[in-house]
């Protein structure tokens, strides 16, 4: 059983982390940013896109396929279903199907993988 100082911590750095969470966020996306352009970082990035091709394969051609397409003007971005948002992002329902995708801003996109346990 915690005890009573532990606790009082946990909270303190609960509500730390509340009243600062931005700039929290930002100085770690800065340590993120610096680090991913060091050679460790980059080897690290590389290896981690080709184990993620290798477990996903039909993920990665369909992402593959629908940029593509997007790219070539064959698909347009549309705007998020839920929210209207032009910042969307891409959502495959069904991998094997490249070309036909949902388009959701990042907060919806996000909630539905939570809604599916992603």
């Amino acid at each position: 059983m915690p005890t009573k100082d532990i606790v009082k911590r946990h909270i303190h750095q609960a509500t730390y982390y509340a009243r600062h969470k931005e700039e929290i966020q930002a100085r770690r996306g800065e340590y993120f940013r610096k680090y991913a352009q060091t050679e460790v970082g980059r080897i690290k990035k590389l290896a981690n896109f080709y184990r993620m091709i290798e477990k996903y394969p039909e993920k990665y051609k369909a992402r593959y396929a629908l940029r593509n397409a997007v790219r070539l003007g064959k698909i347009e971005k549309g705007v998020c279903e839920v929210c209207s948002s032009a910042h969307t992002e891409s959502y495959h329902d069904d991998y094997s199907k490249p070309l036909e995708v949902r388009w959701l801003c990042p907060l919806h996109h996000r909630n539905l993988k939570k809604k599916e346990g992603l």
